[in-house]
């Protein structure tokens, strides 16, 4: 696959279907998954991967619906679309992952917390999470352990640092 034939790209109305089936395709969290908040991956006509920022009726923001058509993956499809999202963000982000993918998000600053202290429209994604794999139990598909991660705007990530050495 060649990199430079991925373009990215705000997502349109006409990519609504596309973005659906690679969330529902990889059991991710399927409500709001509203094209105009959208990011996409595309190779000319087909969208291999997609990545959004929630925007919560609470105020908070959820780095969400990230996902890569399984035939596009090892090529920093991913990355370059979390690069590109985050990259005006000055709020600070939540992400709900699988534990085996938390590690990953620290390059980007994300950190992992305790589900209490998530704000509200966070945490209830998380419990949904959390029942489908209950659901992924009895239809005797793979459990995934998820977590809550959150990334502090850059200005704050360095005065903890400073003020806690980590």
């Amino acid at each position: 696959m060649d990199q430079h034939a991925i373009g990215f790209r705000y997502a349109t109305e006409l990519d609504q279907p596309a973005i659906r089936a690679l969330v529902h395709s990889e059991r991710l969290n399927p409500i709001g998954i509203n094209w105009p908040n959208f990011l996409v991956a595309a190779m000319g006509d087909r969208i291999v991967g997609a990545a959004q920022v929630r925007k919560h009726s609470d105020g908070s923001r959820e780095l969400g619906s990230l996902v890569v058509a399984k035939d596009a993956r090892g090529h920093g499809i991913a990355s370059r679309m979390i690069d590109t999202v985050l990259a005006e963000e000055r709020e600070p982000i939540w992400l709900i992952t699988s534990e085996a993918f938390a590690k990953a998000y620290a390059r980007w600053g994300f950190e992992r917390n305790e589900p209490c202290v998530a704000p509200v429209k966070v945490r209830h994604n998380y419990r949904m999470g959390s029942m489908a794999r209950i659901i992924s139990f009895l239809k005797r598909q793979p459990m995934r352990r998820i977590v809550i991660l959150e990334r502090l705007p850059a200005e704050r990530r360095k005065r903890r640092k400073a003020a806690t050495g980590r």
